[in-house]
């Protein structure tokens, strides 16, 4: 099972994931959410990131209704103008209104549980080759950075952006084995 390789920091930066996922009363747990849970790890120290910065450009996504800026240049060459699109709906539904989702809370025997996505079943799923890859027989949070990175999306992208890249982080962890 996936779970057995997963480092003691690995699982809590899973628990963080959800934790996340519950202040945002998101219904799943999501990319985004690893992300926000992961940005203190050691491998990404070294780019300097801002949650702050982080958190921002991740609501700037929600408010056009979960689009990353890739998307919306796409859009823009197709002559779509998304900004201009999402305050006209701001203006006749309220700010932030492609942001709002509805939360749907799933009841378990054992209590509440909130899901993941499937993009992120994905994502930890492609953390356990990154790790096979690298020769390594754990799951640490390096490989769910990996895995995050290659995944593509919104979490890559803005990661991107603030200059973490898939190739620099792989020489990082290639480095630490």
């Amino acid at each position: 099972m996936i779970g057995e390789r997963f480092t003691r920091d690995a699982r809590q930066a899973v628990r963080d994931a959800v934790k996340e996922a519950e202040q945002e009363s998101a219904s799943e747990v999501g990319r985004t959410h690893m992300l926000l849970a992961l940005l203190g790890t050691p491998v990404l120290a070294g780019f300097e990131l801002s949650r702050e910065e982080v958190e921002d450009a991740l609501r700037a996504a929600r408010r056009k209704g979960g689009l990353s800026e890739a998307d919306t240049e796409a859009l823009r060459g197709l002559g779509i103008d998304v900004d201009q699109i999402v305050d006209s709906i701001e203006q006749s539904l309220g700010e932030g209104a492609l942001a709002t989702m509805v939360t749907r809370k799933k009841r378990w025997l054992f209590g509440e549980h909130k899901p993941f996505e499937p993009a992120l079943k994905k994502t930890l799923e492609r953390s356990l080759l990154e790790a096979r890859d690298l020769g390594h027989n754990y799951l640490g949070n390096e490989h769910l950075v990996l895995a995050l990175l290659a995944g593509g999306g919104l979490a890559a992208e803005v990661l991107a952006s603030k200059g973490v890249t898939y190739a620099e982080v792989r020489k990082l962890v290639a480095g630490q084995g």
